[in-house]
């Protein structure tokens, strides 16, 4: 069990068109990052378009933007996404990524779309994953296509399943196991099960299982260990998705990542809130990982390209 936090690891990028905007494999660790501020600051955000025109390369090169990864806005600066995938689950992640970097910006910044109308597309790609490609989500400016690693996205379903539910067994074998252990002998002695037997242990395995089934304290954790089996995981998994593509929409309005450890678009990213049943069934309802700094990025990042599109 990895106990340090989750996060997901976002390689740089190359300049261009060509360039893939990616998002590697989650990986566990503790991340600090101290840099100077790259938000820009209120007076920032009120200059005309022809001074945003005229300073583009000097903000760009200052608050971290990629204006080459804007190829799939509109000239009013707003995205319209096509969500080209069947899965239900993955289907609400893009809806609250879009959600989240909407409800920030105080527009809808991104709207869906449908296969005849939109300006880029959201799908998953069936590719297997090798040292040299190890993302498990990425935006390609060239193709103006978001895309998840299907494989990975099966897997995390389990991933967080088994994370979510070891702190409920681990708690519940804590305080019970001696007691558990202890029943079970008294129970195979009472049977005449000799303790020298050749099959004792898997005998005693057998009646610890009874014991521990019959105590109401593990039909309590079987419930809570049931239902993140059938629902709470793959809630888990929604909203470790959302954060994920909401992160590569960053990169379509123009975002480079960002050297604060805090922001979404820093290159790793995540939060271990996917690890908690109450985290899930209850906060996560209302958490948003667009923080101040990449609503302000995102705001010049837009300004700069309508500006430039005028």
């Amino acid at each position: 069990m990895r106990t340090a936090q989750r996060f997901k690891v976002r390689s740089v990028f190359a300049a261009a068109a060509a360039v893939l905007l990616v998002t590697p494999i989650a990986v566990s660790g503790t991340v600090t990052a101290h840099a100077a501020s790259v938000k820009p600051s209120a007076s920032v955000l009120k200059k005309s378009n022809s001074y945003y025109r005229k300073h583009a390369k000097t903000l760009g090169k200052k608050y971290k933007l990629v204006y080459d990864a804007q190829t799939a806005l509109k000239k009013n600066g707003k995205a319209v996404v096509w969500v080209n995938t069947s899965d239900k689950q993955l289907k609400k992640s893009v809806q609250l990524a879009m959600d989240y970097w909407n409800h920030k910006l105080g527009k809808k910044e991104f709207t869906k779309g449908s296969k005849k109308n939109h300006t880029l597309t959201f799908s998953v790609s069936h590719a297997q994953a090798s040292k040299s490609d190890n993302s498990d989500a990425w935006w390609t400016p060239g193709t103006k296509k978001v895309q998840v690693r299907w494989s990975y996205y099966q897997d995390a379903k389990k991933d967080i399943a088994q994370k979510m539910s070891e702190p409920y067994q681990v708690a519940f074998y804590k305080q019970y196991n001696t007691t558990i252990t202890s029943t079970a002998k008294k129970n195979l002695a009472a049977q005449g099960v000799d303790p020298a037997a050749n099959n004792y242990s898997a005998l005693l395995e057998q009646e610890e299982t009874k014991v521990a089934e019959g105590l109401k304290a593990f039909q309590s954790v079987n419930k809570t260990l049931t239902a993140i089996n059938n629902s709470v995981a793959a809630q888990g998994r929604m909203y470790e998705y959302a954060g994920t593509i909401a992160h590569e929409f960053g990169h379509t309005m123009g975002l480079d990542h960002s050297p604060n450890a805090k922001d979404l678009m820093y290159y790793e990213s995540g939060t271990n809130k996917v690890y908690s049943y109450k985290q899930v069934t209850t906060k996560m309802k209302s958490y948003n990982p667009v923080t101040a700094t990449d609503k302000a990025r995102a705001q010049l990042a837009l300004k700069i390209y309508v500006a430039a599109h005028k």
